[in-house]
C-alpha cells in the first residue's frame, strides 16, 4: 500500500536494504513501482540523478510472500487498521524471522501491548508511527508496549535516525 512504499523509499534512501511483501505479488511488484515513482519525482526536481534512482531501486525488491525475512534485523508492517489482520501477520513473521529480529507496527491507532498479544517474543515488538507523506513528515513516534524491551526501542530509535527521521519514544496509551 501507499505506507508501506513510502516507508520503503525512507529506507532504501538511507542506504538499507528492504524488501516489499503482499499476499499477491502484483500487489508487492505496484508498492516497487511506487517507490520507483517518488525517485522519479526527485529526479524531474533536480534533487536525484537518474543513477541515484538506479543505486537507490538495487536495493528495493519484492516478494509475494514473507520469504526472505529470516535476515532481517527489523520488519515493519504497514497493513490494514484491522488488529485481527496484524496479529495474524505478527505471527506469521514471528515464525520466520530470528530470534532477534525486531517486530515494528506502523498502526497508528491501535495498543501495541495488544498487538503484543499472542507473540512468542513481545519482547521484540514495538510501534513505530510514521506520518503521512513519510519522505516529508520528520517526526517517527517509536511506542513502547508494557512488553517491548529497552533493547528494541532503542534499535527502533537508531534506524529511524538512520533514515534521518526525528524519533520520539513515547508509551502505549491512546493516541500515543
Amino acid at each position: 500500500g501507499t505506507m508501506g512504499a513510502q516507508i520503503a523509499e525512507v529506507v532504501s534512501y538511507a542506504g538499507l536494504p528492504v524488501m516489499l511483501a503482499d499476499i499477491q505479488d502484483t500487489l508487492a511488484r505496484r508498492g516497487v513501482e511506487s517507490v520507483r515513482a517518488i525517485y522519479q519525482a526527485r529526479v524531474v526536481k533536480g534533487k536525484m540523478t537518474p543513477e541515484q534512482l538506479e543505486e537507490k531501486m538495487l536495493l528495493v525488491t519484492a516478494s509475494p510472500n514473507l520469504d526472505g525475512l529470516n535476515d532481517a534485523d527489523l520488519v515493519i508492517e504497514a497493513v490494514v487498521e484491522n488488529p485481527k489482520v496484524k496479529q495474524a501477520v505478527f505471527a506469521e513473521v514471528e515464525g520466520l524471522v530470528r530470534e532477534d529480529t525486531i517486530i515494528a507496527s506502523n498502526t497508528s491507532t491501535i495498543s501495541i501491548s495488544l498487538l503484543a498479544e499472542g507473540l512468542k517474543r513481545p519482547q521484540n515488538f514495538v510501534g513505530m508511527h510514521f506520518f503521512n507523506p513519510v519522505n516529508m513528515m520528520p517526526l517517527v513516534e517509536v511506542i513502547r508496549g508494557k512488553q517491548s524491551s529497552e533493547d528494541a526501542v532503542a534499535a527502533t530509535v537508531k534506524l529511524a535516525s538512520r533514515m534521518g527521521k526525528t524519533p520520539v519514544v513515547v508509551n502505549d496509551c491512546p493516541g500515543f
